[in-house]
């Protein structure tokens, strides 16, 4: 790991391979789904990566990495255990489309087709095209400032047209 430390990338991806049977024995020790080992196992890869400067040559060098390993599988598990809580599995999903409260693609569309031209324009060169305010104003043949302008002008009939 001192290699490692130091730049080697050859002692970094030898320290790696070694450490991978181990990390990946002790991992499916503790996880069932083989898809979730392979996920833990690349989130324990990327955490010894990140913390590789904290390493001290002078002390062992596996139990630095199964703590790693460990604080990652627990904060996986936390994660998993407050998904499931939240999801609601079903056996048949829904007909009816659920009411998001946000307007439909449709309704998008037709809104923006009853803007103003140049409204519309300063929307589809800002946000649809996804131009920087300089580029889209000369474009407009305009200044950045009266293509702002305009933009905020759209999204308040936007607002006007898709939620009143």
């Amino acid at each position: 790991m001192a290699l490692a430390q130091a730049g080697d990338r050859q002692a970094y991806r030898a320290l790696l391979e070694d450490l991978g049977p181990a990390v990946m024995a002790y991992l499916r020790r503790r996880l069932a789904n083989p898809q979730e080992v392979d996920d833990v196992y690349q989130e324990v890869l990327l955490a010894i990566h990140v913390s590789r400067h904290t390493y001290d040559p002078r002390r062992p060098l596996e139990p630095w990495v199964f703590a790693i390993a460990g604080h990652v599988l627990a904060r996986h598990i936390r994660r998993s255990r407050r998904r499931a809580t939240r999801e609601v599995l079903v056996d048949v999903p829904p007909v009816e489309q659920v009411e998001t409260g946000e307007p439909s693609l449709g309704e998008l569309s037709r809104a923006l087709r009853r803007l103003p031209p140049r409204q519309r324009e300063a929307v589809e060169l800002l946000h649809l095209a996804g131009l920087s305010a300089e580029l889209a104003a000369t474009r407009a043949g305009t200044t950045a400032g009266a293509l702002r302008v305009r933009a905020h002008r759209a999204h308040n009939a936007l607002r006007t047209l898709l939620y009143e």
